[in-house]
């Protein structure tokens, strides 16, 4: 058996058990390897190092940097460092390093693999990738480096292997589209809606970034020409973002046509979608946008956002369409188009859903594919390390 060793800021651990369980789920799915991980957790201005495990080939790493990305490749090395030291005490001879997250974690793997000769691929993920290359310009050639010498990127969604493509100068070698693991993975037949609602569900704490005050302003505009219009949002968080989120919907002059219906257990999301005309959301930044994809497969049609999220998973397919999250006049252009041909779009939906067309965005479509991925690039076990494991640098 294979052995891939993971290296994930996004993986649940004992010190911070809340991360999203995405890492965690794809591992799951994926048997015949042996998945050895090591979860990063940044302690803001400390310097040092400290193992912990959590479970069998499960290692938690608290490791002292500052804030913001300062410094960040420095404060990354010794934990590369730490990391090819331990692996190498315990014996395990991987086949392959996964970095799940090509900015911080490709670091990390850049320096194991470099210590141990194991090759790397790395997952691009859109939002925080794009973000960090952006805001650390001089470290660009180092990024670039980075993407050259890794086996493959995945990235989560067409638009992010369009953006890594330009501004490293790679070419569709380089990439493989891995998707992200949804919670619902039911394939509800569409069903026609009488009288129509739309629908939007995300974390209230992150309505800014799910840009509900553009979609609250587009509503203004929508309703204009359809009174009728009806928005049912879904979901839960602090009390403050409860408070902030009755504000806006209070100010907003379609108050009377938003409802507020908090949380819905992850089993009943894809039932509850099923019945709506729409799943409206355009979020300001979106990695990939899971709740999307949940939305399609529950047979009803949606609004995201462009170079964001899922843009580019449905080209040629219309089930939905996309907007500019910025733009008022096109998050309310995307909602009358939606409300116009929701007969259309579920047909358009029910034909992909009865041919398979959405099964790579499924549970065992996405393991199927990673699995072939993890298979392409597994070598040989290797049972001697480069003693450079032992060293560190100055």
């Amino acid at each position: 058996m294979q052995t891939v060793l993971h290296i994930s800021a996004d993986f649940p651990d004992p010190l911070v058990p809340s991360k999203t369980k995405a890492v965690q789920n794809l591992l799951a799915e994926t048997d015949g390897f042996r998945h050895v991980v090591y979860s990063l957790n940044r302690v803001s201005w400390r310097r040092n190092i400290a193992m912990l495990s959590f479970g069998e080939d499960r290692t938690a790493i608290a490791y002292g940097a500052p804030p913001y990305g300062v410094m960040l490749e420095r404060f990354l090395v010794p934990v590369g460092e730490a990391i090819a030291r331990d692996i190498e005490r315990k014996g395990i001879s991987p086949s392959l390093i996964h970095a799940h997250k090509f900015t911080v974690d490709g670091l990390v793997a850049a320096v194991v693999s470099e210590l141990t000769g194991i090759p790397y691929i790395a997952s691009l993920w859109g939002d925080t990738d794009i973000k960090i290359v952006e805001a650390k310009r001089r470290m660009k050639p180092r990024f670039k480096r980075l993407a050259r010498e890794a086996a493959q990127l995945l990235p989560a969604a067409p638009w992010a292997e369009r953006y890594f493509r330009k501004a490293f100068a790679l070419n569709d070698q380089h990439f493989q589209l891995l998707p992200v693991m949804t919670a619902g993975d039911k394939v509800l037949v569409p069903v026609l809606t009488h009288p129509q609602r739309l629908v939007s569900i995300f974390a209230l704490d992150a309505w800014r970034r799910k840009g509900l005050d553009k979609l609250l302003e587009a509503l203004v505009i929508a309703a204009r020409s359809r009174p009728d219009i009806v928005l049912d949002v879904y979901g839960t968080g602090s009390p403050k973002s409860l408070l902030e989120v009755t504000d806006l919907v209070q100010a907003s002059g379609v108050a009377s046509r938003v409802r507020l219906k908090g949380a819905l257990p992850h089993g009943e999301v894809q039932r509850v979608m099923n019945g709506y005309t729409a799943f409206a959301m355009a979020p300001r930044r979106e990695t990939y946008g899971m709740v999307h994809v949940e939305a399609l497969l529950a047979g009803v049609p949606i609004l995201w956002s462009e170079n964001r999220g899922v843009d580019g998973l449905f080209d040629g397919y219309e089930v939905g369409t996309r907007c500019d999250p910025n733009a008022v006049e096109s998050v309310a252009k995307g909602i009358h188009f939606l409300l116009a041909n929701e007969r259309r779009l579920k047909e358009n939906i029910a034909e992909l859903q009865a041919t398979n067309l959405l099964g790579p965005l499924r549970r065992s479509g996405i393991a199927d594919n990673y699995r072939q991925i993890l298979e392409r690039h597994c070598g040989e076990g290797r049972e001697v390390f480069r003693r450079a494991a032992q060293q560190s640098r100055g």
